[in-house]
């Protein structure tokens, strides 16, 4: 996992030969007027997808991870507690869905905080916990996950 801000995108670039396309994608749009939905990033599958929703409290929240894609998670507007655990920690909620590059795990987390201007990196070896309300009430957030495949 990585957690930074978005200023230091340009350390991270060399881990993956897509990165470098995702941070630019996140770095030069303006992600507060981008229409939601999916945009595709590149040539080889790396593609972006803008949301909006409302956090939810923790217990209506679940670990997840995927393995064939990489989450870059950054939030344009709002914020919101993402929990963080190992996999390895963890036990399987639901099989893993080929088709949808997902699965349910169960475990405990610890949390970090998204927010404009940070993002974090969740690799497949990291079960992530996503859309927990942060402070006292729920709020709309507005949120791009790049995935980038694992394997370019």
């Amino acid at each position: 996992m990585i957690y930074d801000t978005l200023g230091n995108a340009g350390i991270y670039r060399s881990v993956h030969s897509e990165f470098k396309k995702a941070f630019t994608f996140l770095c030069g749009k303006n992600l507060l007027t981008l229409p939601i939905g999916k945009y595709k990033i590149g040539r080889k599958g790396t593609f972006a997808l803008i949301q909006e929703y409302s956090t939810r409290e923790e217990y209506e929240g679940f670990i997840e991870c995927h393995r064939k894609y990489i989450d870059i998670q950054y939030l344009a507007k709002g914020s919101e507690k993402v929990g963080i655990s190992a996999k390895s920690a963890c036990a399987p909620l639901i099989a893993y869905d080929p088709e949808k590059d997902f699965q349910k795990l169960r475990g405990n987390v610890d949390f970090i905080t998204l927010e404009p201007n940070v993002f974090a990196v969740f690799f497949p070896d990291d079960g992530h916990m996503p859309a927990i309300k942060h402070g006292k009430k729920k709020q709309k957030v507005r949120k791009i996950v790049v995935k980038v495949p694992v394997e370019p």
